[in-house]
């Protein structure tokens, strides 16, 4: 039965359900709504207390002794591991066995308390290659450093000799197994061609040695060697005089290359103590330099106090010291999205816009602001930590927070010669700007740097540069910008594998890289001449190659709605399937009568809402029940980037 209602001057027709259907729908944009407003709030707070009501100016911490940084990072076993092998201050100076301690000794029981049933640290497989290989040495540095003492030593920490084998042999056998099956050519970790390497000549320079044989041996260590033979050392230190390099970041590996003495200055070592926002190489230079490092000593002993409960599963210490503007950045660039969902949406009256839209739309302006203020104080471009100035600008975060000011703030100021200039090499965008990159090339030399070309680039970094330059495109460069944004493109198509899919270098899921290039490529059809040229002469042409990637989306979905990797919640897991249904969305609009698209997208999105509340209160969810997707010197997961992309994946106009 249909009901008619007049009133105020418009008629209403519904039923029952459509009535439900639209509450429902209602409920689910209030719920969206008020937890991305909870969540800016959360991630506000931990820039600086009060962060709303304070000048986007104001939040510098340069001056500040407690000050390491912010963002929700997963705890890292790796370098947990690495600040386990850290001896005490007094032994490092005395060397005497009966002297000997550790540092952080709680690292170190950690180690010998969370061991897998696998004898890793970090799962079975290529995965716990490395935090298995970190793990052992510092278990073997421990007998080597205790000598004679050594059974006593492990007694005063509560451990008896017969327990502390056991551990040492399962991770031997592990190590063993995993290094026997692991392919070099499908591994892709940040410096493994050197942490390899690097922990199997410590490993065997033990006291007792441990040396594993494997199939890749001999082939990773050759690449380790001609890696190391690019790197002129010497150059890197008065280098790092004149801009800051990424190689600090894996400063570890070059130990028993160079004296770490010689990077203990403020060419190296960042304000807050750390070395590379990298626990491990802060560690490396307690434990190789030859002088104590008070402030990195305190650096450490600070963010092991900070340890969330949720989070010691994996390790003490996290993967990156300071996430900082990545998780801002990043967060932001979804929750925009879903911002100017509601901007757009006719439907909505923004003079009468309920309190908690207000609230959002007005928190995520003053974060923006505050990118645009460091943006701008930066020069242009920006870096993925918070203040840590001794880290490279990068083109993922230089373009997206560029493309969050060009989108909300009409003041700020969206320099494309910069970028250009930075990151731009003529084919495509690279990742840090004239810098030193850990690859097989010869170095080329100029006046001002050393270059060595990226070993591998970042597709989703391309994405998110030419995203920009597509935002400027209308300017009166049209020309000039075109042919940066068909060269770029046309450098994203050719990477596209057979499936319809891409791979990127910082998330090992297709699925992240493959949303966004797709949704990319749709967005161009809004501008026929750059299709022309990219030789999609008509929309049906360009719609037909991104169908491919849609097709590969529709025939990878799980039973349950979920794509990706399983997780403790089922075949699949959420984030993978928020990226999976951003691109669904993206392709409704443009395949609008497709009822598998339809379904599908139903199916996902209806999974994202089953475990949404969960998702977005309980806050060690992403570190027990959701795989680790992210790519570092070991995988990591960022929980606040994760949750903005659900919500965004969610809202529905």
């Amino acid at each position: 039965m249909i009901h008619s209602i007049k009133k105020f001057g418009f008629s209403l027709l519904s039923t029952p359900k459509i009535l439900s259907e639209k509450n429902e729908k209602n409920q689910l944009r209030t719920k969206i709504i008020k937890y991305s407003g909870r969540l800016l709030t959360e991630h506000g707070n931990e820039i600086c207390p009060g962060f709303f009501k304070k000048s986007s100016k104001s939040f510098q911490h340069a001056d500040d002794p407690d000050w390491i940084g912010y963002g929700d990072i997963s705890m890292s076993p790796y370098d947990t591991a690495w600040v386990a092998m850290i001896p005490s201050k007094i032994y490092k100076e005395s060397r005497f066995s009966k002297d000997f301690s550790l540092a952080f000794p709680q690292c170190f029981l950690w180690l010998l308390n969370n061991q897998d049933m696998h004898g890793s640290w970090a799962g079975s497989g290529a995965a716990g290659i490395v935090p298995g290989l970190a793990g052992l040495l510092a278990l073997g540095l421990f007998q080597s450093h205790s000598g004679e003492f050594f059974e006593t030593k492990l007694n005063d920490l509560g451990i008896t000799i017969v327990q502390f084998i056991a551990i040492f042999e399962k991770a031997k056998n592990f190590l063993q197994k995993a290094l026997n099956e692991w392919k070099l050519d499908n591994f892709d970790m940040i410096c493994f061609e050197l942490i390899i390497p690097y922990h199997l000549s410590a490993l065997a320079q033990l006291k007792e040695p441990v040396v594993f044989d494997f199939p890749e041996r001999e082939r990773i260590l050759q690449e380790g060697q001609r890696k190391m033979s690019l790197v002129p050392l010497d150059k890197i230190i008065i280098l790092a005089k004149s801009q800051p390099i990424t190689l600090t970041h894996s400063i570890e590996v070059f130990s028993e290359e160079m004296d770490l003495s010689r990077i203990q200055n403020k060419d190296f070592q960042a304000i807050n103590g750390s070395y590379g926002s990298s626990p491990a190489a802060t560690a490396s230079v307690l434990l190789h330099a030859q002088k104590w490092d008070d402030k990195a000593f305190e650096f450490l002993e600070k963010i092991i106090s900070k340890c969330p409960s949720y989070a010691k599963g994996h390790g003490l210490v996290p993967t990156i010291c300071d996430v900082g503007l990545f998780e801002t950045i990043w967060m932001m660039h979804s929750i925009a999205e879903l911002c100017l969902n509601i901007r757009a949406n006719k439907k909505i009256n923004l003079k009468r816009k309920h309190i908690l839209t207000k609230k959002l739309l007005s928190k995520n302006l003053a974060l923006i602001k505050y990118l645009s203020a460091l943006n701008k104080e930066h020069g242009g471009t920006i870096r993925w930590t918070s203040w840590d100035n001794k880290i490279p600008k990068d083109a993922d975060d230089s373009t997206v927070c560029n493309w969050l000011m060009k989108k909300f703030d009409s003041d700020g100021a969206v320099d494309i010669d910069i970028i250009a200039k930075a990151f731009y090499n003529g084919k495509y965008f690279i990742t840090y700007p004239n810098e030193f990159y850990l690859c097989y090339h010869e170095l080329i030399f100029t006046q001002d740097f050393i270059i060595i070309p990226e070993r591998t680039f970042s597709m989703s970094c391309n994405v998110h540069a030419i995203n920009l330059f597509v935002s400027e495109y209308q300017s009166s460069r049209k020309v000039e910008l075109e042919e940066i944004i068909v060269t770029a493109t046309n450098f994203l198509i050719s990477q596209r594998e057979k499936d319809g899919i891409w791979f990127d270098k910082w998330n090992k899921s297709p699925s992240y890289v493959t949303f966004k290039a797709n949704n990319l490529l749709l967005s161009l059809q809004e501008h026929p001449n750059i299709c022309t040229k990219l030789g999609f002469t008509t929309n049906k042409v360009l719609s037909d190659f991104c169908r491919k990637t849609v097709d590969w989306a529709l025939n990878t979905q799980h039973a349950d709605g979920s794509w990706g990797e399983p997780s403790n919640i089922g075949p699949g897991n959420l984030e993978e399937t928020s990226y999976i249904v951003r691109l669904l969305k993206t392709a409704s609009k443009n395949w609008s009568d497709d009822k598998a698209i339809k379904l599908a997208l139903y199916n996902g999105r209806k999974c994202l809402i089953e475990h949404l509340d969960e998702s977005m209160m309980d806050h060690g969810y992403f570190y027990t029940k959701q795989p680790f997707l992210w790519i570092g010197k070991q995988y990591y997961t960022v929980p606040k980037v994760i949750k903005s992309s659900i919500l965004a994946s969610l809202w529905d106009d």
